[in-house]
């Protein structure tokens, strides 16, 4: 062959070869770019942080114009950054109970904070991790989350405890600062065991009251800076991974519950209405070796969680399972598809206190529907605070929102529902209203489509008004308490716990008999009332009610009116440690010794942590010559209450008299 010719043939092959190569090795890259996914032997833990309360348009890397959350901005420049995330109800323990089981509302069965207690036929993800060899703990922020309510279920170490009783209170809550103290110490305890630790904050929870200084740097936004507050405290447990070599190999998720109305759409707190104030939250994931700084703009939902963890481990999630497995867009280069999804989102509040239709939802990427008797639908991407209402303008869109709410429901509610419901304590009660949580008795689940019910719209303004009345009268305000019945009493005049407001307004005035002439007539309007959830929701105040005449009725020293109320607080709750004391102080007072013995220690079994009650009880007993068992309950008053001087010198009459008792009986001590 010619010089040439081979030429011309090398030229041919390198012409044909070189470019064919260059083609593999580009699909042969892409390939590689677009398939590869983060192995599961690359994520050894799992920390999920849920910050309470916490609106996602308050933090700084969701737009927020001043400077909240620079450790989680920081973070999120690591991470993926989820834009559009709903919670499917604006309550903490539902909203965490489909956090960490990955159902809505309507399957798991918990609609709200009380009367509910998550049911342990659903599976956590607690459990899950679990059962594939995960060191699981929990560290909780709040009452609302007590292990009592359910979701210990799958978690080794569960610590809901915020310090021992102090003069027969609880406390309710911890602060981020002491929520990341114990964190760092779990963390540096199982730092060599793969792990999922489940950490709540709920700082930004009203009423909000940020230490310095962040109440100084966000005065005129005590809101922002609790949020603020609570990022100072998880920049700290980052710091701890980093410092144990565990960051980089930890799957980190942070996300909320649920917002906060700041009274747009006129609400001032959540829980009522299903607005994107207060079902929109963020959720920001940190995978190693995974993607940094993208920004998803689908909606997703807290149901997404669960099944994307799982299927970032490769474990198979429960069924069913509502929420959608992420982990494709956390590991390959995938967008979400536009239009293919509906997240649900609901509060049946309006229909359990004030008989209104239930407000049932449908999020999209760009549509929000919401089931009304006046029906809402919102355009996202034009109209972002939902103001203007185009139902009326897109039947279609309405029919079509409508239909898959519908669906979503019947699908749920055919299959067998666990019933999650429960009875509600008297202590775990009056630790809810401590938060400012309102306990429903009765409660009844309402998903129907009832258009001939009130509107929750129109409801709105009493809620708020209601809530503020007894907001102020919680912390002893009865001015302000006073000024907010005012504008109920002026809008709805007949509203039916008027008269207890003003009865418990009185009480604290200490204007006995006026609280005595509202009380009473509070009581006699409750059986006019024919509307049976309406019933369900004031027959709580009725026990509440009784004590407060109870107490008036002491006060004027006609203890036999006195008891009789006592005995109608303890037919409604059998179980109020304070009804018992109260009745017996109401029997100490008429000299019937016996019977105030009997009462106190009833109080005392049902709770052991009132000094009030050994204190009375020791009176009692000291009055009946029972001097060692006087002795023992002014011991017990004292460790409750230390510097009580007035128990002090109980118990020194009492050893006093013991001595001379023991002398008389025995001369040779004298």
């Amino acid at each position: 062959m010619s010089e040439s010719l081979k030429k011309k043939h090398r030229f041919m092959w390198r012409n044909l070869i070189l470019p064919g190569l260059v083609l593999v090795g580009i699909v042969s890259y892409l390939l590689f770019f677009y398939s590869r996914t983060v192995s599961s032997n690359e994520i050894k833990n799992i920390l999920l942080i849920s910050i309470d309360t916490c609106r996602a348009d308050h933090v700084s890397c969701y737009g927020y114009p001043r400077q909240t959350t620079p450790n989680i901005d920081q973070l999120a420049r690591e991470s993926v950054l989820f834009k559009n995330v709903i919670t499917p109800v604006p309550i903490t323990l539902p909203a965490h109970c489909s956090m960490l089981i990955g159902t809505i509302p309507p399957h798991h069965g918990v609609h709200d904070n009380v009367g509910y207690r998550l049911h342990e036929s659903n599976l956590t993800l607690a459990e899950i991790l679990h059962t594939h060899g995960y060191t699981t703990g929990a560290i909780l922020s709040s009452f609302v989350m007590d292990a009592r309510f359910g979701l210990d279920q799958g978690f080794e170490v569960y610590d809901d405890f915020f310090g021992p009783a102090v003069s027969g209170y609880y406390s309710n809550e911890r602060r981020a600062e002491n929520a990341s103290r114990l964190t760092c110490a779990w963390l540096e305890e199982h730092q060599n065991e793969p792990f999922f630790l489940f950490l709540h904050y709920f700082d930004p929870h009203f009423p909000y009251d940020p230490p310095e200084p962040f109440a100084s740097a966000f005065a005129d936004d005590l809101y922002a800076g609790e949020i603020a507050y609570t990022d100072k405290y998880i920049h700290q447990v980052i710091e701890k991974l980093k410092e144990l070599d565990l960051y980089d190999s930890t799957l980190l998720i942070i996300t909320s519950d649920h917002g906060e109305g700041l009274y747009e759409h006129s609400e001032w707190t959540h829980g009522y209405f299903i607005y994107h104030s207060t079902i929109q939250v963020p959720l920001i994931i940190k995978v190693p070796g995974g993607p940094r700084g993208k920004k998803v703009d689908g909606v997703v939902g807290l149901v997404d969680i669960v099944p994307t963890i799982c299927g970032m481990l490769g474990i198979t999630p429960p069924s069913p399972m509502h929420g959608q497995d992420l982990s494709p867009i956390l590991t390959k280069k995938r967008k979400i598809k536009k239009d293919e999804r509906y997240v649900y989102c609901e509060s049946l509040m309006p229909s359990k206190r004030y008989g209104c239709s239930p407000l049932l939802g449908l999020v999209s990427d760009r549509w929000k529907y919401i089931q009304a008797p006046r029906q809402e639908l919102y355009d996202l991407n034009k109209d972002p605070d939902e103001i203007q209402n185009l139902a009326d303008e897109n039947p279609a869109v309405v029919r079509l929102m409508r239909n898959n709410l519908r669906f979503t429901l019947e699908d749920t509610l055919r299959t067998n529902r666990p019933d999650s419901r429960s009875v509600l304590d008297s202590e775990s009660r009056k630790r809810l209203e401590s938060l400012g949580y309102i306990a429903v008795s009765g409660i009844s689940e309402d998903f129907e489509f009832d258009d001939t019910k009130d509107d929750p719209k129109d409801w709105i303004r009493l809620h708020v008004n209601l809530n503020a009345a007894l907001h102020f009268l919680k912390i002893g305000d009865y001015t302000k308490a006073q000024a907010w019945c005012n504008q109920i009493i002026a809008e709805q005049p007949k509203y039916i716990l008027n008269s207890y407001l003003l009865g418990k307004i009185a009480i604290g005035r200490n204007n006995i008999a006026k609280s005595i002439v509202r009380l009473e007539k509070f009581l006699s309007q409750i059986d006019e009332i024919s509307d049976d959830k309406l019933l369900a929701y004031v027959e709580m105040y009725v026990a509440d009610a009784h004590s407060l005449l109870g107490f008036a009725f002491a006060q004027q020293e006609r203890f036999d009116n006195a008891a009789r109320h006592y005995w109608d607080v303890l037919k409604i709750d059998p179980d109020s440690a304070e009804t018992h004391y109260n009745l017996g102080n109401t029997f100490f007072k008429q000299d019937k010794l016996n019977d105030a013995v009997e009462h106190y220690i009833k109080a005392l079994d049902l709770n052991p942590n009132l000094p009030d009650a050994h204190y009375s009880l020791g009176n009692s007993l000291l009055q009946q010559e029972k001097f060692d068992q006087a002795i023992t309950h002014y011991r017990e008053a004292l460790k409750l209450k230390p510097d009580w001087q007035g128990a002090r010198l109980k118990l020194e009459i009492a050893e006093t008299r013991k001595d001379q008792n023991e002398k008389v009986k025995s001369p040779w001590l004298r």
